[in-house]
């Protein structure tokens, strides 16, 4: 999964400057599709991330699905990664934009909840190392890790996500942004059906 992070509006709180739109992933037309919640309880802490249990998208006896399980943790954890990097690396350039990759997930399903769950999801490891790593070579790969839970605090599921953050020049971004998606419409093209006709805008 690419995310491209964008600059929006920030809350300025001492050290930190969380984004109020929590970097844009409340607009995503899947996550509003599935009416996902985006809260901070704190604003120095991480954001909640939750999916409530609407009946036409719960899966059998009225629980959860693994994949709605896996959803928030993921969505959770690229919040996390943009929480603990992206703002910092601001600080180091206003040309480049930062571009997230998802390069592997390890996913534990434990449960399958009825009522609403939520993440608790945070960036793991040395943080500012980090950090440092990305303004200095323009990359870093990073892991996230966390739970999904229940409306009572029991732990549904276990997920670790690990990124690869580059900061990147627009242009050169538009670049790839153009090359990838011609090809990746032949593929959707030749997966769907051989036959049809898909044309890229």
């Amino acid at each position: 999964m690419r995310r491209i992070v964008s600059t929006p509006e920030r809350l300025e709180i001492g050290k930190h400057a969380y984004p109020a739109d929590f970097y844009g992933f409340p607009e995503v037309p899947f996550h509003v599709h599935l009416g996902m919640r985006f809260e901070r309880s704190d604003p120095r802490g991480p954001a909640t991330v939750t999916l409530p249990a609407r009946h036409d998208l719960l899966a059998d006896a009225n629980r959860h699905s693994i994949a709605a399980l896996y959803t928030v943790g993921e969505v959770a954890a690229g919040i996390a990664i943009c929480d603990a990097l992206l703002l910092g690396a601001r600080e180091v350039t206003t040309t480049r934009v930062p571009l997230v990759l998802t390069r592997r997930a390890v996913f534990e399903p434990l449960a399958r909840p009825r009522g609403n769950i939520r993440s608790r999801t945070m960036l793991v490891g040395d943080v500012p190392a980090a950090l440092d790593k990305l303004r200095s070579s323009r990359k870093v790969k990073v892991e996230a890790a966390g739970a999904i839970v229940d409306d009572h605090d029991g732990v549904a599921a276990r997920i670790r996500v690990f990124f690869y953050v580059r900061l990147m020049e627009m242009s050169s971004l538009q670049a790839i942004a153009g090359a990838l998606i011609p090809a990746m419409v032949k593929g959707a093209q030749g997966a769907l059906d051989p036959h049809a006709r898909v044309e890229a805008r």
